[in-house]
């Protein structure tokens, strides 16, 4: 008995509009993953290992860490501050005046100046004797007598110490006094003259005579004028 065959079904659109609706769904979620609304499962959640240095894991915030340092902390020096010097002022020094010597009523004329001895003792060579001597004037350049002249100090490591009266020795004026030496042609500055009256009282100041110890300066002219009353 013949079996009898069937016709095939004819399908309908609906399997077609599914698998349609699936694709167009697929594609989609596709684009919203691409787009970002969507997070894409195969994408590497950031974790701690591989974040760049220096951004810390928590979304949105951002932290400077600042980098360590290799170098050993050191301790802190303290700077002690060096004391300053405290400017004091010196003292004012106050000058206090010498007092001035009493004016003397009689001077040394002009310098005593040198001269050979041939001028007033030729009979004596100048390897003998250093002469010293002079006359003594009033203020109306009248000769004065009986005044004493003292010479002192030193000369060549000796002391002097003469006197001789105006008048006595006449060959340097009427009033002359004089004194002679052994002459040991030596410069010297430590002569001394001063004058005095009878009564051993000071009339002029005590002088330092410069001996220059030449032959031809070993006579010392030393004049005396008087410029003041003598007071008593």
């Amino acid at each position: 008995m013949a079996v009898p065959i069937e016709p095939p079904k004819k399908s309908t659109g609906c399997g077609s509009i599914g698998v349609g609706v699936l694709l167009l769904a697929l594609v989609l979620v596709v684009l919203l993953m691409m787009m970002g609304i969507l997070p894409n499962p195969l994408e590497a959640k950031p974790n701690a290992t591989n974040l760049p240095a220096g951004i810390t894991n928590q979304p949105g915030v951002t932290t400077e860490v600042p980098p360590a340092s290799s170098a050993t902390p050191t301790s802190t020096q303290t700077q002690t501050l060096e004391p300053t010097a405290t400017h004091t002022p010196k003292p004012t020094l106050t000058y206090t005046p010498t007092p001035t010597e009493k004016p003397m009523p009689f001077v040394i004329r002009g310098t005593p100046s040198g001269n050979p001895n041939i001028m007033l003792f030729p009979q004596y060579s100048c390897e003998e004797y250093l002469f010293i001597g002079g006359e003594i004037l009033d203020l109306r350049e009248a000769p004065v007598f009986g005044l004493t002249v003292r010479l002192g100090g030193t000369y060549g490591g000796s002391l002097v110490d003469l006197v001789s009266e105006s008048g006595d020795v006449t060959v340097y004026g009427e009033s002359g006094f004089g004194f002679a030496i052994e002459n040991q042609r030596i410069r010297e500055n430590g002569i001394t003259i001063q004058l005095f009256d009878a009564n051993g009282k000071a009339l002029s100041a005590l002088t330092y005579l410069s001996i220059t110890g030449n032959c031809d300066s070993n006579l010392l002219i030393v004049n005396y004028k008087q410029v003041r009353e003598i007071q008593p």
